[in-house]
């Protein structure tokens, strides 16, 4: 069922193959009896799929009512960033720039949308490559299908339009989850390349209150935190709140990127949706819209904000997108009593998991109960792209990514300032 997963998969991991292939067919098996109004009957089956290509923000947002009714009658929660509030943020910031370039494919049929696949083209110098659309923007990739007894018809046919769209030499999806709609398909017609990642989640259904979230602490760890408690009562009084608007909330998602920023460029860390000047008005953006709801929560002791998460709730399920706290304070782990209140106030608000996304740093599995691997594919299309694959996405940049990362940070630094990161 996996061909398309080479041997050497297991020079990057050798438990890759025998971890996906099981994993994927109980998602396959399970998928099965998923209903949907537009399900592929036998009686359905010979009409014709029309695919088109969405390259414009006219387009797109001629799209809108479609794609609203299709996500909310088929979407996941983990499908947030395929989410017409997500993509079309990014595409009226960023998308229409030079480099970014939309390539929203669709399929419909008998006129009924049932598929969105949201691709973008980037180009850097000669190549050009096929991406998900606001990556890396977005944490993960997946694809939006009606017809569940139809799936791989659908997909099938969308992926021969993506492979014939002019112009792009390679075809590069990131952060697939496993149990994405996408997962099997695309691991039958790809590659998989870089280190298997993964993404830490807490159910939080498994508490009825906020007692019973506060149980799953040790003695040790509650001490922890009655000293970090302790130790900012005595700049002030202490408040958690949540904020989706305002000047204050436009303040302090400055703030928060702000000290994101330090706190990478301490460690000589680099993240390219943090590096870019845009994300700031990006993620303003998204509070205008009406399926996603974007908050942002502070502690504060005193008057002084101290630690800040802001996060995505979608699908009754809360993504925690952007955490920081004030760098001058990281000995007394003000990120660690956010978080607990981050996720005491998810409960409270009936929210059903806590999803903290890749990648799978040992902070994120602390605070979580399980994982979802996720995987990253790529589709060489031209011979440029079999060299983008083979001789940089599958070889040198896993190697030189694993040896930034055990650098220690003076090293990294140092790294980051010859090459102007």
């Amino acid at each position: 069922m996996f061909q398309g997963i080479p041997v050497s998969v297991t020079a990057v991991d050798p438990h890759w193959r025998e971890n996906f292939v099981s994993v994927v067919s109980v998602v396959e098996r399970r998928s099965e009896n998923i209903a949907d109004p537009l399900a592929l009957a036998p009686a359905t089956r010979d009409c014709d799929l029309v695919t088109e290509v969405i390259d414009s923000l006219a387009a797109l947002r001629a799209l809108e009512p479609e794609w609203r009714a299709l996500q909310r009658r088929v979407g996941r929660p983990s499908q947030v960033f395929q989410s017409f509030d997500w993509c079309s943020a990014w595409a009226e910031g960023l998308g229409d720039a030079r480099e970014h370039n939309l390539r929203i494919v669709t399929v419909r049929i008998d006129g009924h949308l049932a598929l969105v696949w949201p691709l973008m083209r980037t180009c850097v110098g000669p190549l050009c490559v096929l991406r998900w659309l606001s990556d890396p923007y977005s944490q993960y990739g997946d694809v939006l299908v009606a017809a569940d007894a139809g799936r791989d018809r659908l997909l099938a046919a969308a992926w021969e339009r993506i492979r014939s769209l002019p112009g792009v030499d390679a075809i590069r999806l990131r952060h697939v989850r496993v149990d994405a709609v996408a997962a099997c398909f695309l691991a039958r017609h790809c590659r998989p390349v870089g280190d298997t990642d993964s993404a830490p989640c807490l159910d939080l259904t498994a508490f009825a209150d906020e007692a019973a979230y506060a149980r799953r602490y040790t003695k040790a760890q509650r001490r922890r935190r009655k000293r970090i408690r302790r130790e900012l009562e005595e700049k002030g009084t202490l408040d958690f709140r949540l904020l989706r608007s305002g000047p204050e909330f436009d303040a302090l998602i400055d703030r928060t990127i702000a000290e994101k920023r330090h706190w990478l460029a301490e460690r000589g860390l680099h993240s390219r949706p943090l590096a870019d000047p845009r994300l700031a008005d990006f993620i303003r953006r998204l509070a205008d819209f009406e399926d996603l709801d974007l908050v942002l929560s502070v502690l504060t002791s005193g008057s002084e904000p101290v630690a800040f998460e802001i996060g995505l709730r979608f699908g009754g399920h809360h993504f925690g997108y952007i955490t920081a706290h004030d760098t001058c304070l990281t000995d007394a782990s003000p990120a660690r009593l956010h978080m607990d209140l981050s996720q005491r106030r998810a409960i409270a608000d009936g929210l059903a998991a806590f999803d903290l996304m890749v990648p799978g740093d040992p902070h994120k599995v602390s605070w979580s109960c399980h994982s979802v691997d996720v995987f990253d594919f790529c589709a060489p299309v031209t011979l440029a792209g079999h060299l983008y694959g083979l001789a940089y996405l599958e070889s040198l940049r896993p190697l030189a990514r694993r040896a930034y990362l055990i650098a220690p940070p003076a090293v990294r630094r140092h790294f980051k300032r010859l090459v102007g990161a």
